[in-house]
Parts: structure tokens; C-alpha cells; sequence
């Protein structure tokens, strides 16, 4: 068994992951947000993030995660959200 310190510094590691790739997700929100405004279009769309939602419970394999894999990405199409205002 891994110590507590391994086990802690690859938990860093696969944040400092999920972390780069957020911000990956939120530099491509910032386009939609701009291909939104210019063509006028509501910034929340109930069937795109459905069909986001859909897709991540269909990838999520293991079902004792799935209801908290849906709540991290319900958390985060409702940043996405907030950070497309204009």
C-alpha cells in the first residue's frame, strides 16, 4: 500500500491536470460566448447542455461515480454560464 503522501502527491498531480484543462474548456467558453453575442444568441441553451450531460453519464462507466461526475459538470456548464455574460 502507497503511503499517504504518495497517495496525496498524485492527487496534486491529477489536479494540477483537471485544473489546465479547465482552463483549456474556458478559453474555447470565452469563443462560444463571442459567436453568441455577435449573432445574438441566448447564452443558455437547455438542449446543448442536456446533450452535454447525456454524453458525460454515458462516458461515465462506473455507476457509483456517476451522480457525482454529473454534479461536478452540472457545477461546471453553470460557470460556463456565468462567464459568458455580456
Amino acid at each position: 500500500m502507497n503511503d499517504l503522501n504518495s497517495l496525496r502527491n498524485r492527487i496534486n498531480e491529477i489536479d494540477d491536470k483537471i485544473t489546465e484543462l479547465l482552463l483549456e474548456r474556458f478559453a474555447v467558453v470565452k469563443n462560444v460566448a463571442e459567436y453568441k453575442k455577435a449573432r445574438n444568441l441566448e447564452i443558455f441553451q437547455k438542449d446543448r447542455e442536456a446533450e452535454v450531460l447525456k454524453n458525460i453519464a454515458g462516458k461515465t462507466k462506473n455507476q457509483k461515480y456517476k451522480e457525482y461526475i454529473l454534479e461536478i459538470y452540472a457545477a461546471i456548464l453553470k460557470t460556463s454560464k456565468s462567464s459568458q455574460q455580456y
